[in-house]
């Protein structure tokens, strides 16, 4: 009997024939100079190489280790083959990529850049959507609690220079819907929208984007409800880190709320909040108003004024200000009202006030951009988990985004997906390293080739380096961390 080795039957340069015979092949005929096949055996191909240069920079600054360290893991460490680090960084780089459901990692798993991006070993895949469904849905409310002051402290630390420079904080307050759809935990109707709902409310830094704060709350929650709980978890340390820097505060008129003006100005804060009219304030307005009347029924041209009153409620300790903005046109009269304690004139304070229509822009950018209305676990924990997650992507592309040359620090998310994140690329591995070779045609190869010049750190090439070696990045001390108010131990 022969027992030697038996050459192949097939000819090796006929392999890749056969390979076309046996796979799907796509045929197209409208280019006239020559027939055009495609099919699906091209190998590790990418189409989102541009997450690597986020990656980088997440390392360098260490942002998902940190939330990392946050999150509690029940599961039995023997038993283990994806840890929460890994987990975590999954699904973060899933939803900037514009993978926001769960359901997507069952298709993504395998896909060689998101296992790069995940620190997972190249050709072994990644955590499935029941393997994520749970891990979503462990973290405990004391979890969320701890998780949700690493915003700030993440914003203290990359973003503290600049906020030093400019000497103010900004804060924009602002809740939003999140239609609920089948039986989830507290999912209620609510009146001002008219639907059943979460009600989640946000905290943005105005000159940063930042996102501080994020809360889901019940559907029937107000507008104003747990906004001084969250400020008081978050002012204080802002204060500590940035002593002698001017917070300034922005609202709608769903936060006219007594305690919140007391809280403003025990901690010094300016604010401008609106304040629905009532009877009093339609009195105090009414001669400026009778005069924009008689002046545009003599002009004939839309006319406006701003002046303001000082007024004392009931359930107030002393009289605050009250500014008033009266137009007059061929529709009839419009009366807006602001309370505040900032100085200056009535105009100045409604222009600084006017200017948080750019809250409304990051709301925007989060909801629909990163997607954080898709909260559709059963359970309320795991949906506030969930849009913390978020938040974390949000902050990530954002804290990223501000290290990019000008133009690029002004684009959304979907800009960058297009024409950063969203790059075609070969990746091919040795035993030296791994290769990632990128789309020749890419346009915007100078944001990668030039890493050193000013106004771009050098976080995109040498961190890509080391990225996607076999082995890790040399491990930097990690700055220590600024101490907190004395209110919040």
């Amino acid at each position: 009997m022969n027992t030697g080795s038996c050459a192949p039957s097939i000819p090796f340069r006929s392999i890749h024939r056969l390979i076309q015979s046996v796979l799907p092949q796509l045929t197209f005929s409208f280019y006239r100079h020559q027939p055009i096949h495609a099919d699906f055996s091209g190998g590790q191909i990418t189409s989102d190489a541009g997450l690597l240069p986020l990656r980088a920079f997440d390392q360098r600054h260490h942002l998902t280790s940190d939330v990392a360290q946050l999150l509690g893991d029940p599961r039995q460490g023997d038993r283990v083959e994806h840890d929460g680090l890994r987990l975590l960084r999954q699904r973060l780089y899933q939803i900037v990529a514009g993978y926001e459901d769960a359901n997507d990692a069952d298709r993504l798993r395998h896909d060689p850049l998101l296992q790069i991006v995940a620190d997972q070993k190249l050709g072994h895949a990644l955590g499935s959507q029941p393997t994520l469904s749970r891990w979503e849905n462990s973290p405990s409310a004391r979890d969320l609690m701890r998780l949700s002051d690493t915003w700030c402290e993440q914003f203290i630390r990359l973003c503290g220079e600049q906020v030093r420079k400019r000497g103010e904080i900004l804060l924009d307050l602002d809740s939003t819907d999140d239609p609920t759809h089948g039986q989830q935990q507290l999912s209620f109707f609510n009146g001002a929208y008219g639907q059943h709902m979460y009600h989640p409310m946000l905290i943005f830094e105005r000159h940063t984007g930042c996102l501080l704060a994020a809360r889901l709350r019940p559907g029937n929650a107000s507008s104003h409800a747990r906004i001084v709980p969250m400020l008081l978890r978050l002012v204080p340390r802002l204060e500590a880190a940035f002593p002698g820097v001017n917070i300034r505060l922005r609202g709608d008129a769903g936060f006219a709320l007594p305690v919140l003006y007391k809280f403003c100005e025990y901690f010094d804060l300016e604010y401008a909040i609106g304040i629905p009219a009532n009877c009093v304030f339609q009195r105090r307005a009414e001669p400026r108003q009778k005069q924009l009347k008689r002046r545009y029924r003599r002009t004939q041209t839309p006319q406006r004024s701003f002046s303001s009153f000082r007024h004392r409620a009931r359930s107030w300790p002393r009289q605050r200000r009250i500014c008033y903005k009266a137009e007059h046109t061929a529709a009839g009269t419009n009366l807006r009202f602001l309370i505040t304690n900032c100085a200056g004139r009535a105009a100045e304070v409604f222009a600084f006030y006017n200017d948080r229509g750019e809250c409304e822009n990051r709301i925007e950018e989060f909801k629909n951009g990163f997607r954080a209305d898709r909260l559709s676990c059963h359970r309320f924990l795991a949906n506030a988990f969930r849009l913390l997650l978020h938040t974390a992507a949000y902050n990530l592309v954002n804290f990223f985004r501000q290290q990019l040359p000008q133009p690029w620090r002004s684009a959304q998310i979907e800009t960058l997906r297009a024409q950063l994140f969203k790059i075609g690329a070969r990746i091919r591995q040795t035993a030296r390293c791994i290769h990632v070779h990128l789309a020749s045609g890419w346009p915007f190869q100078a944001l990668l080739e030039k890493p050193a010049r000013p106004t771009l750190p050098a976080i995109l090439l040498p961190q890509m380096l080391y990225q996607t070696r076999n082995h890790s990045p040399p491990q930097k001390t990690p700055p220590k961390k600024q101490k907190t108010s004395a209110l919040m131990n």
